[in-house]
């Protein structure tokens, strides 16, 4: 009975020391296995993020994908037709602050580049096409100065009054082919091709004025206080100008009214003012017209439109070399549209009236539009004669000339009144051109005859002396 205690003593001595030595191994292995854990949970999170990063990178692939799908379908034809038409916008990206991006401003560089290639090949080939029109209306400007020269001639050598009339006709629609020819090779970069003197600046509107379709509806009045002209190299740029705005003018109002023009004198220079009744213009197109008639804007044939308006580009190309102005920015009393062309004072000069006159159909100034009438020789007032009957009472009374009438001379009989000095009388003005018709054939067969007496007279070509304008 006595050995059995001390077995269980000494078994739980035993357990006692084993537990003793087992404890540390116990403590390293909870430590162990709570480090276990944390490595667990720590890869369990890394294991997240990569997949989120992987859904980032996935939508990011895609959605260059989808920009870059859009950069070919959409952008860069978007940036081509703006190119043709600004007023068409370049479609942006479909992803909001794309452009930031490294891929985004690749994109941006393309469509970059894209712009300049196509303005450099749009260039060149503008460039080609106005060579091209321009040496075709040099020829056909050409063509249209023989022909007015031969119709002039035909006006001269026939009297008979219906092929007159014929030809005038014939003659207005050639000056209308030469405008339109002589503004389509400026709009080309050409010279206006015809070289003319100082000139009155009535003259040139009248001119311009004779140019145009329609010139009868064109009213021109003066307001010039001295005789200005205009020197030589700015005559034609500045008929074709004025050509261009009276022509639109025209067209653009209605049959039955008038266009006024009015020659104005400023402190630096001289003013043509062209209002119509027409139908006016609105905030845009006036600023285009502004915009290419300033000549800032490049000119280019294919945004001219169709059918192309070249007026407002060939004035832009004369403004800019000649160094006058052009504005139709005012709107006209008439509600239409105002012109008015500034000629600067170093594109003026005075001109000599006695060696240079204006012509016969230019305005006159206001100093010269009422000339004073010659004195006649007064007759002698002839007396009132009493009216037989007293006016009744449904007759008005009517103003009378009151005359000093003398009490004691007698009634003198109504002198006849005198012929002016320079009136005519039908048969004496009749008696006239019959003489001037005669005199002409005479002399036209004298010179018949003296040419087919020397036959081998060379035949020169009738030259111009000027322009009709």
């Amino acid at each position: 009975m006595t050995q059995i205690p001390e077995a269980l003593t000494w078994c739980l001595a035993a357990g006692t020391t084993a537990g003793a030595v087992m404890a540390p191994f116990l403590v390293r292995s909870r430590r162990q296995v709570g480090a276990l854990r944390q490595d667990a949970e720590q890869a369990r999170a890394e294991l997240d993020a990569a997949d989120r990063e992987k859904e980032q990178f996935a939508a990011h692939a895609q959605a260059v994908a989808d920009e870059t799908r859009h950069l070919v379908t959409g952008r860069l034809p978007g940036m081509a037709e703006h190119l043709a038409h600004r007023h068409l916008p370049v479609p942006g990206p479909l992803h909001s602050g794309f452009d930031e991006s490294g891929i985004g401003q690749d994109h941006n560089a393309a469509l970059e580049l894209l712009a300049e290639v196509v303005e450099a090949e749009r260039q060149r080939v503008d460039e080609a096409a106005q060579a091209t029109m321009r040496g075709a209306t040099t020829v056909m400007q050409a063509m249209s100065y023989q022909l007015q020269s031969q119709i002039v001639e035909m006006q001269e050598r026939y009297d008979d009054p219906r092929l007159a009339e014929d030809l005038l006709t014939l003659d207005q629609l050639n000056e209308q082919n030469l405008r339109r020819i002589q503004a389509t090779g400026v709009l080309c970069g050409a010279w206006p091709g015809l070289s003319r003197a100082d000139s009155h600046l009535g003259d040139i509107v009248v001119g311009a004025q004779s140019r145009v379709r329609g010139f009868h509806r064109i009213q021109v009045t003066s307001q010039l206080a001295d005789a200005v002209g205009v020197v030589s190299r700015a005559v034609e740029p500045i008929a074709i100008t004025v050509t261009e705005l009276l022509a639109n003018a025209v067209h653009h109002s209605h049959g039955t009214l008038a266009v006024d023009v009015s020659l104005h004198q400023t402190t630096s220079g001289a003013c043509i003012v062209i209002d119509d009744a027409g139908v006016g213009m609105h905030a845009d197109e006036i600023e285009y017209a502004t915009a290419m008639m300033s000549g800032r804007l490049p000119v280019r044939l294919t945004e001219l439109g169709d059918p192309p308006r070249s007026g407002f580009a060939a004035i832009g190309r004369l403004t800019r070399q000649y160094g006058f102005a052009v504005s139709v920015d005012k709107p006209a009393p008439y509600g239409g549209v105002r012109a008015v062309v500034f000629i600067p004072g170093n594109l003026l000069t005075v001109m000599d009236e006695e060696e240079q006159p204006m012509s016969v159909s230019a305005p006159l100034p206001p100093r010269a539009a009422a000339p004073a009438a010659p004195s006649a020789p007064v007759a002698p007032a002839a007396p009132v004669a009493a009216p037989a009957t007293a006016p009744g009472h449904d007759e008005l009374p009517r103003r009378r000339r009151r005359n000093p009438v003398s009490a004691t001379a007698p009634a003198a009989p109504e002198p006849e009144p005198e012929p002016a000095e320079h009136a005519r009388t039908p048969e004496q003005t009749g008696a006239t051109w019959a003489s001037f018709q005669a005199g002409t054939a005479s002399g036209r067969a004298v010179v018949e005859d003296a040419v087919q007496a020397v036959p081998d007279v060379p035949q020169t070509e009738p030259t111009r002396e000027g322009d009709r304008a």
